[in-house]
Formats: structure tokens, sequence, C-alpha cells
């Protein structure tokens, strides 16, 4: 079995050599490849790789992808699915650390069986935000629907690094990441959870996960983020009806609740985005009373969640501002 770490590079000259320092004291002693793709950062980044690798003397074999021009986060990863050698693929991002005995850990689970995929827990460095944790116990194996249920209840979070994908599976559904988007992560892991039928929980931390002033994750540009939750939004519709999931529950709730929770966020955040957010959301979202009683069921709470779909657009926006007064 071989393992493909992928790690994006893009103006991250103060964490990288840590990165890839993490990389090289792995305790895991199987055939390992690392692609480090640069994405044209304007900093010393590669400089400081190249530097690294040349005094490297380990089994570890590192490659460096370069683009033409900087393509982005998902177009980094792509780049790095595209060409790796391994049985299964690892992201990694840049300004993060794994731990030493990572590899080790998530490969374990696979010399008896294979899976879709195996997640790690994680931990957070440098803030104080709450993120999903891993809430499946260590040793936990799903199969089927249990993928995609626990992906609902937020058993597993939808973070696309820490995790080990068998690069069969991802080519076999021909999974890439979505270009040109922040936010890529949300698409992706809704598409994994949809197809995925094998999943192995690994309860131990192997990831840091640094939040640095600056990182995509700290920064808000809310038109963009308008523009691509939109984006993602119709992504997610379009997945569903090319993939036969419309009539799924599991499905249906998971993009219900997206929607929601970014209406929500743009009503707080960016009011003066929001009419013209939720325009563009309504011209995805079509949907009957019969098809949200049907997969509503008796729940309340989800019909009061839906039922702004069944609205004019000028009342569903009167009756979403209440609701998230409520909320």
């Amino acid at each position: 079995m071989k393992i493909s770490i992928v790690i994006p590079v893009y103006n991250v000259a103060p964490y990288i050599e840590d990165c890839l320092q993490s990389v090289m004291n792995q305790t895991w002693q199987g055939c390992m490849e690392c692609i480090l793709v640069d994405d044209c950062g304007t900093d010393e980044s590669m400089q400081l790789i190249e530097q690294r690798l040349q005094t490297y003397a380990g089994k570890i074999d590192f490659r460096i992808i370069h683009h033409q021009q900087n393509r982005g986060l998902s177009a980094a990863r792509n780049s790095g699915i595209d060409v790796v050698t391994g049985d299964y693929v690892y992201f990694l991002d840049s300004d993060d650390e794994i731990t030493p005995d990572c590899i080790e850990r998530l490969t374990k689970p696979l010399q008896d069986k294979d899976y879709d995929f195996v997640v790690g827990g994680y931990q957070i460095i440098g803030s104080q935000i709450q993120m999903d944790p891993l809430r499946l116990k260590d040793g936990v194996a799903l199969t089927d629907n249990e993928v995609l249920k626990a992906y609902r209840v937020k058993d597993w979070y939808l973070m696309s690094v820490n995790k080990l994908y068998q690069v069969s599976f991802l080519n076999r559904h021909h999974l890439r990441f979505l270009e040109g988007i922040i936010h890529e992560d949300e698409l992706w892991s809704f598409q994994i959870a949809c197809l995925a039928k094998s999943l192995y929980a690994v309860g131990h931390v192997t990831y840091l996960y640094k939040i640095r002033e600056g990182s995509i994750t700290v920064r808000k540009n809310y038109e963009r983020s308008c523009s691509c939750i939109n984006r993602i939004l119709k992504e997610m519709c379009d997945f569903s009806r090319q993939h036969q999931l419309e009539q799924n529950q599991d499905v249906h709730n998971l993009i219900q609740n997206f929607q929601m929770i970014t209406l929500n966020s743009i009503h707080a955040e960016a009011p003066s985005l929001f009419r013209t957010f939720y325009a563009e959301q309504r011209r995805v979202m079509t949907t009957t009373w019969r098809k949200c009683s049907q997969l509503d069921g008796g729940d309340f709470r989800k019909q009061l969640r839906d039922l702004h779909l069944l609205l004019p657009v000028p009342l569903a926006m009167t009756y979403l501002k209440l609701l998230f007064h409520f909320m």
C-alpha cells in the first residue's frame, strides 16, 4: 500500500518548514510520496521547500508540481490528485501540521480491509473558534447509508483535510474539487458523504489545524462568499439529481440545512446583500408542497424550515427574518 500526501503551497513562508518537517517525521515505514503543488505565491515558500528538500535523505518521495499561474486551493488539490501514484491520498494544508504517528494510525485499519476513506481527529491551534470535532469513537466503521447519516448529524466533520481517501473511489466517481470558489469543502464533503459506502474513524488527534490571521478561514469577503455559496447550493442540487438522490431524506436535509445556515449568516453579517442573495437561491431551490411534506414527514421543525420555499419571495423574506429572530 502506498500513501500520497498532497500539499498546496501559496504564501505560507512562516509555516511551510514546520509543515514539511511534520511529514518528514512520520513514523510509518510504508511507501509514501508527498506532492507539493506550487500555486504561484509571491513569497519565499517554494525557495524554503527546495532548500529543505536538498538536505532530506529519507525514504519519502517528494515531488513538486508547478502551476503556471495562481489557480486557488481547489485547483491545487486537483493537480495533486491527478498525479498521485498512491492507493490513498491525504490532503494537508501548508500552514498546518500532522502528528508524527498520523499516517501510521490512519493506515492501520487498512491492513485488514479497504475503506473509501479513513478520518482522524484534529486539534485547533491559535484560536478559540469552535469547529465540529470528530464525534465517532475510535474504531467505528460505517457502511452504506450509515456514512451519509453520520455526516448529516455531524458525527464526522466537513473539512477535507485529515482523511485518507481511496484514490480508486475518487476516480471511479470522478470526484474533484470545484475550482474558482471558496468554501470548497462544503461541496466536497457533501459529495463524499453521498457516494462513500465505507468509513473508518480513528479517534486520536492526527492533525494540527492552525488558524492564522489573513487566512482564507479568517478573511471576510461577503460578496464573493455569497456568490460561492449560491454556486455550491446549485451544485448540490444538480448533484442530487444526477445521482438520483432527490428523494433521499438525508440529502434533502443536508441541502436545506446548508441553505438555512448560510441565509442566517448573511442576514446577520451582511444584511444589505440578503435580498439579492436569497433571490438567487430561490431560482435554484424549486420545490412543491407535496415534495416538502414527503421529505419532511411529520417533523414540524423541518416543515417550518422549508416553508419559505413555498411562499412568494417578498413574503418568504419577511418570514425568514421572523424565523431568524426567534432562532
